[in-house]
């Protein structure tokens, strides 16, 4: 009666000894994953201070910025850690502030006036070359009509040339004294000269041909003659070497020749 108790108890041990054996395995894999999950936990960035959380990396960054902004704005650690803006310095903010928005302002003006002045150059040169385009076209069809009517218009400031001249003369007969006097300064020979004039100017040449003679001492005789065919202004004389036609009309004649001369050439 004595073994059965043993043999029970025998068998419970062994029964518990398996047991504890079967749990061993299963406890140690538990540790292992855990200590693994452990090992690859990252550290977060932030700090618990009682019941309040601080991100000290985004305060850091928020640190930076303000300097970089309102680098006269302070800010304060305080003991827990937390960085904190005095409420003094409101002052500051609101000028930085202002100061931003007048800044703003002012670029904002100037690149309206540079874009308003790029925008009126480009205006502005469009419309210069339209302007270059229009005169160039009217300057070509003017020119085509000048030419055609160049002769015409030669011919014509030769006529109110002629007759300006010609009036100015009759109007202040001493102008032909003095045309008289420079066409003798051009002679080579003037011992000898007879001076053809209009028979209405004979008068006055007469009354002062002392003027001719003052001033001259290669003039030996000069006596003038009313011819009808030379009028106001011009003159022919008769000198040893030869005949001068120096009357105004003459002159006019050549110049419109010479004109047309120029006309007739490729």
């Amino acid at each position: 009666m004595s073994r059965r108790p043993r043999d029970a108890l025998s068998k419970r041990s062994a029964v518990s000894r398996k047991k504890a054996r079967s749990l061993l395995p299963a406890a140690a894999v538990k540790r292992k994953s855990l200590s693994k999950i452990i090992r690859h936990i990252k550290p977060a960035p932030s700090v618990v201070v009682g019941e309040q959380q601080i991100d000290a990396l985004l305060e850091e960054r928020a640190a930076v910025r303000l300097g970089e902004i309102m680098p006269r704005v302070q800010f304060q650690t305080n003991p827990d850690g937390r960085k904190v803006i005095p409420i003094q310095e409101v002052f500051l903010i609101a000028q930085a502030l202002k100061d931003e928005k007048e800044m703003s302002y002012k670029q904002g003006l100037l690149q309206g006036h540079q874009r308003g002045l790029e925008e009126g150059r480009d205006e502005a040169r469009a419309v210069l070359g339209q302007f270059d385009r229009a005169i160039k076209d009217a300057i070509d069809h003017r020119s085509t009509l000048l030419e055609q009517a160049r002769s015409k218009i030669l011919e014509l400031v030769l006529q109110i040339s002629r007759k300006v001249t010609f009036d100015a003369i009759e109007a202040d007969r001493e102008i032909t004294i003095e045309i008289i006097n420079r066409v003798i300064d051009q002679l080579v020979d003037r011992s000898k000269l007879k001076i053809k004039v209009h028979p209405d100017h004979l008068p006055i040449m007469e009354q002062n041909i002392d003027r001719f003679l003052i001033g001259s001492t290669t003039i030996k005789e000069i006596t003038f003659e009313a011819d009808p065919r030379v009028r106001f202004g011009g003159c022919f004389i008769e000198t040893p070497s030869g005949d001068i036609d120096a009357r105004l009309e003459s002159g006019f004649e050549v110049v419109g020749e010479a004109i047309h001369g120029e006309e007739d050439r490729p």
